[in-house]
């Protein structure tokens, strides 16, 4: 991934503050003040009950966000892709051919029995 500060800022606040935000408003709109409070004292714990409560909330803002446009609230993670080519192997190739005209043979043969078992249309002249 390409060490992008604004990007890692961006994913940061979409996958851990916008939950932890949501669910604070989900706090205070069903009036649990409260509540609100002793999560945000009570440290690291409150914090994981708060982004828990507005996990849904922020996955439904983040998929409308990529229906206005893609990548926008689910934002595409670079990643390195590495791809090691392997020599073709000459001997399996002459097992294929060989396995693929076994089955040609196999299917004419199937053909000329579909043949011979459907009615013949005669042709008038």
């Amino acid at each position: 991934m390409a060490n992008d500060p604004l990007q890692s800022l961006r994913l940061q606040m979409l996958n851990d503050v916008l939950p932890v935000g949501l669910g604070a408003v989900a706090r205070l709109r069903s009036a649990r003040t409260k509540d609100l409070l002793n999560d945000l004292l009570s440290g690291q714990d409150g914090v994981a009950n708060l982004r828990q409560d507005g996990e849904d909330d922020a996955r439904q803002l983040r998929d409308l966000l990529d229906q206005l446009a893609p990548g926008l609230g689910n934002p595409v993670v670079e990643v390195d892709v590495e791809v090691q080519s392997q020599p073709a192997d000459p001997s399996g190739q002459e097992d294929d051919i060989q396995e693929l005209q076994e089955r040609l043979v196999l299917m004419a043969e199937r053909v000329a029995q579909l043949k011979a078992a459907l009615p013949t249309a005669k042709t008038k002249p």
